[in-house]
């Protein structure tokens, strides 16, 4: 069978650059923005953001990505149907694999840095202590579609018809890793670098999933579990 990865990505043009505005300039940046001055509007007293306004941000962000992305959600439709409850197997596969990398990783992490944890980490359980519904919703939900349909989506499949396929997971991962301690370096902690490793490292496993897979679906399963075995985590430690 054909790999569809193989073919020209189904997404034109504008809608990457749609998908690509939407997050950086979008959730980043403008949709911010604007819930602090709703936020301000409603109640000039208030001290965080109401959590129904945070949830709809998420909302919107999963919605217009599914759109904007809908050719490349379609595409991966047929390898989901043909491996069925085998894309389970292969994401748990990749997870055990993950978290033996991970163990090493964090070894090398704990003899280069004194910090435990990345600032991305720490404002997450301080969101799940305000908002505890909404940060779960976020992670669980938000972070496996939204992510995977912008890195492994874009990033990954838009390019990897183009390049060698290690070219194309590089640009992926340096993104995907990058967004997770932005905030952070923009802010002048230039140590929250060192942590472009844990991140790039399960990025790069990301990518696996969709090369395995041959669909976002696989990617974003994997996402998934990750990211609950590490919300867990994160309030059992």
């Amino acid at each position: 069978m054909k790999r569809v990865m193989s073919e020209r990505c189904p997404l034109s043009f504008l809608r990457m650059v749609l998908l690509v505005l939407n997050y950086f300039l979008g959730y980043n940046y403008l949709y911010p923005a604007w819930m602090i001055h709703i936020t301000k509007w409603l109640d000039p007293m208030a001290r965080s953001v109401p959590a129904w306004l945070q949830l709809s941000v998420y909302v919107w962000m999963i919605a217009s990505s599914v759109i904007l992305a809908f050719p490349l959600w379609k595409e991966g439709i047929s390898a989901l149907k043909r491996l069925r409850f085998t894309l389970l197997w292969i994401a748990l596969g990749l997870m055990g694999a993950y978290y033996v990398c991970a163990i090493f990783l964090n070894v090398l992490l704990a003899l280069l840095s004194d910090t435990a944890m990345s600032a991305n980490q720490q404002e997450v359980i301080t969101a799940a202590q305000i908002h505890p519904f909404v940060t779960l919703f976020s992670t669980l939900i938000y972070a496996p579609i939204v992510e995977e349909t912008l890195f492994r989506g874009v990033f990954y499949r838009a390019l990897r018809p183009y390049m060698r396929p290690v070219f194309a997971a590089l640009i992926s991962v340096a993104m995907f890793s990058f967004i997770h301690v932005m905030n952070a370096v923009f802010s002048g902690q230039l140590s929250e670098l060192i942590f472009l490793l844990p991140y790039g490292l399960i990025g790069l496993f990301l990518v696996i999933a969709y090369e395995v897979s041959d669909t976002i679906y696989g990617s974003i399963l994997l996402h998934f579990i990750n990211n609950a075995i590490a919300y867990l985590f994160l309030f059992i430690s």
